[in-house]
């Protein structure tokens, strides 16, 4: 079990978020919507610990995290930011790597899997990371993010800038490593049907609040909602 509880911040003197509390359960997961500016991404910042908390706090599996970004990737809290930031002048490999020695785990290990799962990255593995494509670099930026063995992965805006193929197969991706693992995923998002297509349930966010938690289905079928809180 993953859980944000009363999470309030922002930057400097500036509050985003207010008392803002969601949680996603072991092997499930949840959208997390709304439209730019909300404070989605601010929420995500608070829950890997990028910002510092005004008030509330993050548990991971029963217990409170701690409030350093090193220490929550080691409980098992695994984050892919938005615009994705892969070390540009790293191949593929090393960025693998890299993530994998800094959380403990065996590099080569890390690489050998991610290769495995991910196709799309197995003739780049020796490019420099700068050089791929938007679409290449996010998958990059998802098997990086799994190099650290999480229990719960949080990603931020992750169709953003790439191209509809590549959405298709991260939903394929992110789908199976939930099935196979029992990843728990939350993943924030502008596009409905990239959520709607993985996800069993949603937070909606506006002005910095959670305006509603609802299921699938019903936000599917509740187009009014959609134009409402998310323009669509």
């Amino acid at each position: 079990m993953f859980r944000v509880v009363g999470a309030t911040g922002g930057y400097g003197k500036t509050v985003i978020i207010r008392d803002v509390s969601i949680e996603v359960g072991d092997g499930e997961i949840v959208a997390l919507l709304g439209r730019n500016g909300v404070g989605k991404s601010t929420l995500m910042r608070f829950a890997t610990a990028l910002i510092p908390a005004v008030s509330g706090h993050v548990e991971i599996s029963g217990t409170r995290a701690p409030d350093a970004p090193a220490k929550r990737a080691r409980m098992g809290l695994g984050y892919v930011p938005q615009g994705r930031f892969v070390f540009p002048r790293m191949t593929v490999r090393e960025n693998i790597a890299v993530a994998a020695e800094a959380n403990g785990h065996d590099g080569r290990k890390a690489v050998a899997a991610a290769l495995s799962e991910f196709a799309i990255l197995r003739p780049k593995a020796d490019d420099l990371a700068g050089g791929l494509s938007g679409g290449q670099q996010q998958i990059l930026a998802l098997a990086r993010a799994l190099a650290v063995e999480p229990k719960v992965l949080l990603l931020d805006e992750p169709t953003e800038g790439v191209q509809p193929s590549i959405i298709d197969e991260m939903a394929g991706i992110l789908k199976r490593i939930n099935h196979e693992r029992g990843l728990a995923i939350l993943v924030a998002e502008q596009d409905l049907d990239f959520c709607l297509s993985i996800a069993s349930r949603a937070y909606v966010m506006e002005k910095g609040r959670v305006r509603l938690e609802t299921d699938r289905e019903s936000l599917r079928a509740d187009k009014r909602l959609q134009q409402e809180l998310l323009g669509v």
